[in-house]
Protein backbone atom coordinates (compact mmCIF):
# COMPACT_ATOMS: atom_id res chain seq x y z
CA UNK A 1 0.00 0.00 0.00
CA UNK A 2 1.46 3.47 -1.07
CA UNK A 3 0.86 6.07 1.41
CA UNK A 4 0.94 9.62 -0.40
CA UNK A 5 1.16 12.82 1.06
CA UNK A 6 -0.06 16.03 -0.32
CA UNK A 7 2.50 18.56 -1.60
CA UNK A 8 3.83 20.41 1.34
CA UNK A 9 6.38 23.61 1.59
CA UNK A 10 9.16 23.59 3.99
CA UNK A 11 8.61 23.33 7.88
CA UNK A 12 11.04 26.27 8.06
CA UNK A 13 12.15 29.36 5.85
CA UNK A 14 15.57 29.16 6.72
CA UNK A 15 17.52 27.28 4.21
CA UNK A 16 20.72 26.99 6.32
CA UNK A 17 18.25 25.08 9.15
CA UNK A 18 16.14 23.54 6.88
CA UNK A 19 19.61 21.55 5.56
CA UNK A 20 20.55 20.82 8.64
CA UNK A 21 17.03 19.36 10.15
CA UNK A 22 17.11 17.51 6.56
CA UNK A 23 20.06 15.86 7.55
CA UNK A 24 18.52 14.81 11.27
CA UNK A 25 15.18 15.81 11.77
CA UNK A 26 15.36 16.94 15.84
CA UNK A 27 13.55 19.21 18.25
CA UNK A 28 9.94 20.84 18.22
CA UNK A 29 10.37 20.60 14.33
CA UNK A 30 10.80 17.22 13.83
CA UNK A 31 7.94 15.39 12.85
CA UNK A 32 6.89 18.55 10.38
CA UNK A 33 10.42 17.90 8.91
CA UNK A 34 9.68 13.93 8.26
CA UNK A 35 6.02 14.62 6.69
CA UNK A 36 7.98 17.04 4.39
CA UNK A 37 10.46 14.51 3.58
CA UNK A 38 8.30 11.62 2.71
CA UNK A 39 5.84 14.21 1.12
CA UNK A 40 9.19 15.04 -1.30
CA UNK A 41 10.78 11.89 -1.25
CA UNK A 42 8.30 9.66 -1.24
CA UNK A 43 8.00 8.52 -5.08
CA UNK A 44 12.21 7.94 -4.80
CA UNK A 45 11.26 5.61 -1.89
CA UNK A 46 8.86 3.70 -4.24
CA UNK A 47 10.68 3.21 -7.14
CA UNK A 48 13.71 2.05 -5.24
CA UNK A 49 11.37 -0.76 -3.72
CA UNK A 50 10.24 -1.59 -7.01
CA UNK A 51 13.89 -1.71 -8.29
CA UNK A 52 14.57 -4.55 -5.57
CA UNK A 53 14.59 -7.99 -6.51
CA UNK A 54 11.97 -8.89 -3.30
CA UNK A 55 11.63 -12.53 -2.10
CA UNK A 56 10.00 -14.30 0.68
CA UNK A 57 12.11 -14.40 3.86
CA UNK A 58 14.83 -11.82 2.46
CA UNK A 59 16.29 -9.87 5.01
CA UNK A 60 16.06 -5.99 3.97
CA UNK A 61 18.51 -3.49 5.79
CA UNK A 62 17.81 0.65 4.97
CA UNK A 63 19.61 3.31 5.78
CA UNK A 64 17.64 6.83 6.60
CA UNK A 65 14.02 5.42 7.16
CA UNK A 66 12.45 8.57 7.99
CA UNK A 67 9.64 8.66 9.57
CA UNK A 68 9.12 5.39 8.21
CA UNK A 69 5.65 5.94 6.41
CA UNK A 70 7.08 3.98 3.36
CA UNK A 71 7.28 0.42 4.87
CA UNK A 72 3.99 -0.78 4.68
CA UNK A 73 4.47 -0.88 1.21
CA UNK A 74 7.74 -2.85 1.21
CA UNK A 75 6.75 -5.10 3.73
CA UNK A 76 3.98 -6.05 1.77
CA UNK A 77 5.71 -6.83 -1.52
CA UNK A 78 6.61 -9.94 -0.46
CA UNK A 79 5.91 -12.82 2.09
CA UNK A 80 7.65 -12.33 5.84
CA UNK A 81 10.25 -10.29 4.72
CA UNK A 82 12.86 -9.28 7.58
CA UNK A 83 13.93 -5.68 7.70
CA UNK A 84 16.29 -3.51 9.99
CA UNK A 85 16.58 0.12 9.63
CA UNK A 86 19.14 2.30 10.46
CA UNK A 87 18.57 6.43 11.37
CA UNK A 88 20.42 8.89 12.33
CA UNK A 89 17.27 10.64 14.52
CA UNK A 90 16.06 9.25 17.58
CA UNK A 91 13.12 11.00 16.82
CA UNK A 92 12.68 9.20 13.40
CA UNK A 93 13.32 6.03 15.28
CA UNK A 94 10.16 7.27 17.74
CA UNK A 95 7.72 7.99 14.85
CA UNK A 96 8.70 5.23 12.94
CA UNK A 97 8.37 2.36 15.63
CA UNK A 98 4.94 4.19 16.60
CA UNK A 99 3.61 4.14 12.51
CA UNK A 100 5.01 0.42 12.45
CA UNK A 101 3.82 -1.14 15.73
CA UNK A 102 2.64 -3.64 14.43
CA UNK A 103 5.35 -5.03 12.06
CA UNK A 104 7.53 -4.11 15.31
CA UNK A 105 4.86 -6.32 17.01
CA UNK A 106 4.98 -9.07 15.06
CA UNK A 107 9.32 -9.27 14.69
CA UNK A 108 9.17 -8.14 11.40
CA UNK A 109 10.48 -4.83 11.69
CA UNK A 110 13.38 -3.11 13.76
CA UNK A 111 14.29 0.15 13.68
CA UNK A 112 17.56 1.51 15.02
CA UNK A 113 19.53 4.92 16.18
CA UNK A 114 22.66 4.81 14.60
CA UNK A 115 25.59 7.42 14.27
CA UNK A 116 26.07 9.01 10.69
CA UNK A 117 28.85 6.53 9.84
CA UNK A 118 27.55 3.06 11.35
CA UNK A 119 25.60 0.58 10.19
CA UNK A 120 23.16 -1.07 12.73
CA UNK A 121 25.19 -4.28 13.83
CA UNK A 122 23.13 -7.96 13.60
CA UNK A 123 24.47 -11.57 13.42
CA UNK A 124 22.70 -12.10 10.27
CA UNK A 125 23.99 -10.89 6.86
CA UNK A 126 21.39 -9.39 4.17
CA UNK A 127 19.82 -10.06 0.60
CA UNK A 128 19.12 -6.51 0.62
CA UNK A 129 20.70 -2.95 1.19
CA UNK A 130 19.13 0.52 0.13
CA UNK A 131 18.89 4.13 0.53
CA UNK A 132 17.20 7.05 -0.63
CA UNK A 133 18.56 10.42 -0.02
CA UNK A 134 21.46 9.88 2.15
CA UNK A 135 24.72 9.71 0.69
CA UNK A 136 25.10 13.32 0.47
CA UNK A 137 25.35 13.65 4.43
CA UNK A 138 28.25 10.39 4.71
CA UNK A 139 31.67 12.00 5.14
CA UNK A 140 33.71 8.48 4.17
CA UNK A 141 31.18 7.23 1.47
CA UNK A 142 33.66 4.51 0.16
CA UNK A 143 34.19 3.02 3.53
CA UNK A 144 31.14 3.35 3.94
CA UNK A 145 30.03 1.42 0.81
CA UNK A 146 33.06 -1.17 1.63
CA UNK A 147 31.02 -1.63 4.97
CA UNK A 148 27.47 -2.57 3.26
CA UNK A 149 29.23 -5.25 1.49
CA UNK A 150 30.83 -7.22 4.39
CA UNK A 151 26.96 -6.66 5.70
CA UNK A 152 25.69 -8.29 2.51
CA UNK A 153 25.47 -12.25 2.16
CA UNK A 154 27.03 -13.58 -0.81
CA UNK A 155 24.63 -12.31 -4.47
CA UNK A 156 23.26 -9.80 -1.92
CA UNK A 157 22.40 -6.25 -3.84
CA UNK A 158 22.59 -2.64 -2.60
CA UNK A 159 20.81 0.11 -4.02
CA UNK A 160 21.62 3.73 -3.55
CA UNK A 161 19.11 6.51 -5.03
CA UNK A 162 19.99 10.06 -5.03
CA UNK A 163 19.02 13.19 -7.02
CA UNK A 164 21.19 14.43 -10.29
CA UNK A 165 24.03 16.27 -8.88
CA UNK A 166 22.95 19.44 -11.35
CA UNK A 167 20.08 19.30 -9.71
CA UNK A 168 21.16 19.19 -6.32
CA UNK A 169 23.65 21.68 -5.82
CA UNK A 170 20.96 24.46 -7.01
CA UNK A 171 18.82 23.52 -4.04
CA UNK A 172 18.85 26.23 -1.65
CA UNK A 173 18.68 24.59 1.50
CA UNK A 174 22.46 22.43 0.31
CA UNK A 175 24.76 25.25 0.68
CA UNK A 176 26.20 23.18 3.51
CA UNK A 177 26.54 20.21 4.59
CA UNK A 178 25.49 18.52 1.61
CA UNK A 179 27.96 16.20 -1.14
CA UNK A 180 26.34 15.08 -4.68
CA UNK A 181 27.45 12.48 -6.63
CA UNK A 182 27.27 12.01 -10.20
CA UNK A 183 26.13 8.19 -11.54
CA UNK A 184 29.45 7.40 -12.79
CA UNK A 185 30.82 8.39 -9.41
CA UNK A 186 28.51 6.37 -7.36
CA UNK A 187 29.48 3.20 -9.58
CA UNK A 188 33.36 3.59 -9.35
CA UNK A 189 32.76 3.66 -5.38
CA UNK A 190 30.65 0.69 -5.46
CA UNK A 191 33.09 -1.32 -7.80
CA UNK A 192 36.21 -0.14 -5.40
CA UNK A 193 34.19 -1.53 -2.32
CA UNK A 194 33.69 -4.80 -4.42
CA UNK A 195 30.60 -4.64 -6.33
CA UNK A 196 29.75 -5.83 -9.92
CA UNK A 197 26.93 -6.51 -12.13
CA UNK A 198 26.77 -2.37 -11.16
CA UNK A 199 23.49 -0.91 -12.70
CA UNK A 200 22.66 2.97 -13.42
CA UNK A 201 19.18 3.68 -13.88
CA UNK A 202 17.72 7.36 -14.44
CA UNK A 203 14.36 8.55 -13.43
CA UNK A 204 12.30 11.84 -13.93
CA UNK A 205 9.80 13.27 -11.68
CA UNK A 206 7.35 16.40 -11.18
CA UNK A 207 6.78 17.69 -8.22
CA UNK A 208 4.09 20.23 -7.35
CA UNK A 209 4.42 22.59 -4.31
CA UNK A 210 1.19 23.65 -2.45
CA UNK A 211 1.41 26.85 -4.38
CA UNK A 212 0.83 24.97 -7.47
CA UNK A 213 4.51 25.28 -8.95
CA UNK A 214 5.67 22.29 -10.64
CA UNK A 215 9.43 21.29 -9.82
CA UNK A 216 10.90 18.75 -12.03
CA UNK A 217 13.27 16.55 -10.40
CA UNK A 218 16.45 13.68 -12.08
CA UNK A 219 16.98 11.34 -10.13
CA UNK A 220 19.31 7.80 -10.39
CA UNK A 221 19.27 4.41 -9.02
CA UNK A 222 22.42 2.68 -8.64
CA UNK A 223 22.76 -0.71 -8.14
CA UNK A 224 25.30 -3.35 -7.55
CA UNK A 225 25.72 -6.92 -6.26
CA UNK A 226 27.85 -8.69 -4.17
Amino acid sequence: MKIQLKAMNPPVDDMRILGQLLRCPEGEKAQAVGDYLFSSNSQMIYTTIDCLPLKAGMRVLEIGFGNGKHLPYLLEKAPQLQYVGGELSTAMVAEATAYNHQWVQEGRATFYQVTAEALPITEQPFQLCFSVNTIYFIDDLARYCATMYQRLAPQGLVALTFIDKAVGEKAPFAKEGFQFYTPEQIADILAKAGFTAITQKPFREVLTTKNGKEITRDYWVVTGEK
